[in-house]
């Protein structure tokens, strides 16, 4: 917009200077930049609907290569360990469902990268959860991308986002400016929590199904483990960090990437335990359909996924975060020694 406002005055001054001496020349001056979205949400749709079209191409084919034309950041790892899970367990395994439709969406100002649009998606097919998409522009010579998925928790509300007529706003990670914790600090604070159940660095946390699945998880790895050896998991900012914008009432809905490792690890001399095959950890850890896993040393399983935190702002009355959103841990990998 600025360049053609500067090219259109360039027009009128070159018209005129053959009609006019150089004192009654009019003086070019820059247009005034409109705060403004990035998009429209009309033009935001069609966007939506491109990347949802690649997406479709590169899942009949579980082609990676192609996945990362117009996915990326967490989500591009999670589907992407889809795709090599499917071409091990075929017709036994389904990709996730996504929903193409839009209900709500905010899309970040124009004036600055990276830029950021938040959706909350129709219901998918085949379930009753609404989902929150994040997609993210890089920058002026990217396209916009999927970047990360994660269930609406039941009962949760999301909140709303500050959206005007200049768009919203897309926080520093590291930056606490007017939060209870910057982005990045959150996304520490709980998944420390998540590794010890005690330790929130200094944060308050609601209460989740997430996180309280994950500790269920764990300690039925512990208890199935004990006669033989040791099985734990830990928790980490994954290396995707955090993505937050503005709400309404000043603090951040912020998205975050959280990697999970379970170990398990045979100290019984003689000892080891058996996963049984067909399922996702024998899948990846066979490389077979069908075949078991005996661990007699160390298995390690690595996961990843998204969370999504409603951030209060630093003069809230009630200063607890909570998690509105989450995607089911996804499996990446897993190593048998």
């Amino acid at each position: 917009m600025h360049r053609r406002a500067i090219a259109s005055v360039g027009v009128l001054v070159f018209a005129l200077s053959g009609c006019a001496n150089e004192a009654e020349l009019p003086k070019a001056t820059a247009a005034a930049e409109t705060a403004r979205p990035a998009l429209t949400v009309t033009r935001f749709e069609q966007v939506q609907s491109d990347i949802f079209d690649s997406l479709a191409a590169a899942d009949e084919k579980l082609d990676g290569e192609a996945l990362t034309e117009r996915v990326s950041g967490p989500f591009a790892s999670m589907r992407s360990a889809e795709y090599k899970l499917k071409s091990i367990l075929a017709d036994s395994v389904s990709l996730e469902r996504l929903s193409d439709s839009a209900d709500q969406t905010m899309i970040s100002a124009a004036d600055d990268y990276p830029h950021a649009a938040v959706s909350v998606m129709a219901e998918p097919a085949g379930s009753s959860a609404k989902t929150i998409d994040m997609f993210v522009q890089p920058s002026a010579r990217e396209n916009w991308s999927l970047w990360g998925v994660a269930d609406i928790l039941p009962g949760a509300t999301v909140p709303a986002l500050k959206f005007g007529e200049e768009g919203g706003a897309v926080l520093a990670s590291d930056s606490a400016e007017g939060l209870v914790a910057s982005p990045d600090d959150v996304l520490a604070g709980y998944t420390t929590l998540a590794s010890t159940r005690n330790d929130s660095k200094g944060l308050r946390f609601a209460d989740d199904p997430w996180l309280a699945k994950m500790a269920e998880a764990q300690d039925a790895n512990a208890e199935t483990t004990a006669d033989t050896g040791t099985a734990t998991m830990s928790f980490e900012p994954g290396e995707n960090g955090t993505i937050a914008v503005r709400t309404a009432e000043g603090g951040a809905l912020v998205f975050g990437q959280v990697n999970v490792t379970t170990t398990i690890s045979v100290t019984a001399e003689g000892g080891s335990v058996d996963i049984a095959g067909g399922g996702n950890i024998a899948a990846l850890g066979t490389g077979n359909a069908n075949d078991s896993l005996t661990v007699t040393g160390t298995m390690t399983a690595h996961y990843t996924t998204v969370l999504v935190f409603n951030v209060p702002a630093a003069d809230a009355e009630d200063q607890t975060i909570d998690v509105v959103a989450a995607h089911a841990a996804v499996l990446l990998d897993v190593s048998n020694g």
